[in-house]
């Protein structure tokens, strides 16, 4: 009876690619029309149903932007630059991050180098810069088989070791990914306290939008790391992992 049922909720819980266009097409003509909150709801339903991509973080950034959601704002455009991003997605999150309340500078050299090249780069663009150049090189391989020259193996070799780069910093965002793992806050005000207790004395305040670094969980609550290296106890249910593709 499962194995009959499966396919049945698996087709009522997704759309098929002409409705996931239709649906995201319904959400860019709202937002046109200055309708956020229907343009959010357009492209929710698509994320909720598992199909996501940078378009449609980007516009549901943009549109929870628009109803001054920060912290989803954040979030959404966080995740839209890590999967490639591009120019819009760029000045949409500096405006978001240039409206959070919280603006904090500090050591940020503390986090170290590795996880600042991830920060500032794509995981997607990471994996072309590897790609590409390596299956050019594998390709020209196979044809130095048939047609054998030194120019050809050159060629190959050069390209092979083009790829070194690029498979380097694609290490680097899995690594990163393993063990960094940061946060956006969604509440409009989150205490910070001393300990993982309800009852502990508040250490500071963060506001909706704010970027940290989650370090350890206790319970509801999970200790995190701001930029300046201060340090508090949080409850999870007001942050949002940017690495979590779940609806917050």
């Amino acid at each position: 009876m499962n194995a009959l049922l499966l396919p049945l909720l698996l087709a009522q819980v997704s759309y098929s690619p002409a409705e996931a266009r239709g649906i995201f097409a319904e959400g860019v003509e709202a937002y046109g029309r200055d309708d956020a909150p229907a343009a959010e709801a357009a492209f929710r339903k698509l994320l909720a149903h598992g199909m996501g991509g940078p378009d449609v973080e980007y516009n549901l950034g943009t549109a929870e932007l628009a109803q001054g959601k920060l912290g989803e704002a954040v979030l959404f455009l966080e995740r839209a630059r890590r999967q490639g991003g591009g120019a819009d997605v760029d000045a949409n999150l500096t405006l978001a991050r240039g409206r959070v309340v919280d603006q904090v500078v500090g050591a940020t050299a503390e986090e170290g180098v590795l996880a600042r090249v991830v920060a500032a780069t794509s995981s997607t663009a990471a994996a072309l810069a590897f790609v590409a150049p390596w299956a050019l090189g594998f390709l020209v391989l196979v044809l130095w088989r048939y047609r054998p020259s030194r120019a050809t193996v050159l060629l190959a070799v050069g390209l092979l070791l083009l790829s070194l780069p690029g498979a380097s910093l694609l290490l680097a965002h899995v690594v990163v990914s393993g063990t960094v793992h940061e946060a956006v806050v969604l509440a409009r005000t989150l205490p910070v306290r001393e300990t993982p207790d309800a009852s502990s004395k508040v250490a500071f305040e963060l506001h909706a939008g704010s970027s940290v670094r989650l370090l350890a969980a206790s319970g509801p609550f999970v200790r995190l790391r701001l930029p300046n290296g201060l340090e508090g106890w949080a409850e999870q249910r007001e942050l949002a992992r940017v690495d979590d593709t779940a609806m917050p």
